[in-house]
């Protein structure tokens, strides 16, 4: 059966949020386990609680004399298919690689090791030789970075998706822990042009591009003078690409009012024919929480006809402020959005003047759909049905509205 990624999105989210409240309390290896390991399992669909199908100190002995255990083993027809080693919260992790590496060698069914202080999990496979353990991790998740930032990156949903249960499939994981390496390779090359472009790949960039390729003869000397020309264009079109993923490309700006000196910039679903390429562009922090308002309203929104209202949602910004509204700036306004030294805030006019500091929480989340059911409801928008907070199968409920 397809695995719905959708859905297991906001299941590894709902644990990232499981993880993010149960970290600092816990102090011990027998804790992590208990309270942020065996969850993690337990949302990948595998029964903690049989023996037959999670083993916890499973071992795999070469002698008497050299025994070799972890912590969990994952199995299949009575076989170890899965190692998972783990560490107190906090400690550092690296420390027991070896101990992993020497049940992965001498357990010839095991195709996946998994190391973990249960927030960071890395993700070993046997790519390079037949049961000889990697050296390098073909996958990485970190879930507290996940629970702060609510997103996590399709790649690594995709390869934790690989071993849920059911799903997984030993004999792929030398494969593709293979093209994942190759990936991560790819992608620092790529950074490592950004920064610093090699000679050939200036050459290369230069007899692709309608204006360079005219040149009849790039020499050494063309390629110095054209070096950071270069690494310019290279960090100009990377950003342009994250702009343009948060929905900031240039092509979106809506142009201002001039005695308001105001730019509205509507969200990434909805473009306007008055672009002005050179009008003010949000900051990171301004960024950051038009993504933040928008990603946790269409995961807060289960009733069809409010999700698609939320593409509706635009800022207006000025020297002093920053607001996220639907419809109209004043009478739809939804937060505003306050950034001082040490803090970020959401301020909610609509709701008497509430403010919230911007961090993930229930009282956030209240907030943030109470304010825009009621803008929606204000526009004349039927909604059939009440709008409530998503509840995940095979996960952790997030509550309800």
């Amino acid at each position: 059966m397809p695995i719905d990624l959708e859905e297991f999105r906001l299941r590894m989210l709902a644990h990232a949020k499981l993880v993010g409240l149960r970290a600092p309390k816990v102090d011990s290896e027998a804790k992590t386990n208990a309270s942020l390991v065996q969850p993690f399992l337990m949302a990948l669909g595998y029964d903690v609680g049989n023996p037959d199908e999670v083993s916890p100190e499973h071992h795999a002995d070469f002698s008497e004399k050299y025994q070799n255990k972890v912590d969990f083993a994952i199995l299949h027809n009575g076989n170890p298919v899965i190692a998972i080693e783990s560490k107190r919260t906090g400690a550092p992790i690296k420390d027991d690689r070896g101990q992993l590496r020497s049940y992965f060698n001498a357990c010839s069914t095991v195709k996946l090791g998994i190391l973990t202080d249960g927030v960071k999990y890395e993700f070993y496979a046997d790519s390079d030789s037949q049961n000889m353990m990697d050296e390098t991790a073909f996958l990485r998740v970190d879930f507290l970075e996940v629970y702060k930032t609510n997103s996590i990156d399709d790649n690594v949903l995709s390869g934790i998706a690989a071993i849920m249960n059911g799903s997984f499939n030993p004999q792929d994981v030398g494969a593709e822990a293979k093209k994942k390496i190759l990936f991560e390779s790819i992608v620092e090359t790529v950074k490592k042009f950004k920064t610093e472009p090699s000679d050939d790949f200036i050459r290369f960039i230069l007899g692709c591009s309608p204006v360079g390729g005219k040149i009849t003869k790039v020499t050494q000397k063309i390629v110095d003078a054209n070096r950071e020309l270069v690494r310019s264009a290279m960090e100009t079109f990377v950003a342009q690409e994250a702009l343009a993923r948060f929905g900031y490309a240039p092509k979106d700006v809506v142009k201002a009012q001039p005695e308001r000196q105001e730019v509205t910039q509507v969200s990434p679903a909805v473009a306007s024919a008055d672009a002005e390429p050179d009008a003010m562009e949000p900051s990171e922090g301004e960024k950051e929480a038009l993504s933040y308002v928008t990603n946790r309203l269409f995961f807060l929104a289960r009733n069809e006809a409010l999700f698609s209202e939320i593409q509706r949602i635009a800022f207006r910004k000025t020297k002093t402020s920053f607001r996220l509204y639907y419809g109209r700036p004043n009478s739809g306004s939804l937060i505003d959005y306050k950034e001082h030294k040490d803090k970020k805030a959401f301020l909610f006019p609509g709701l008497d003047g509430k403010e919230l500091p911007f961090i993930p929480s229930p009282e956030l989340d209240a907030c943030l759909l109470k304010i825009f059911v009621q803008r929606v409801r204000d526009a004349g928008v039927k909604l059939d049905e009440a709008p409530v907070l998503h509840a995940i199968p095979g996960g952790q409920s997030v509550g309800a509205a």
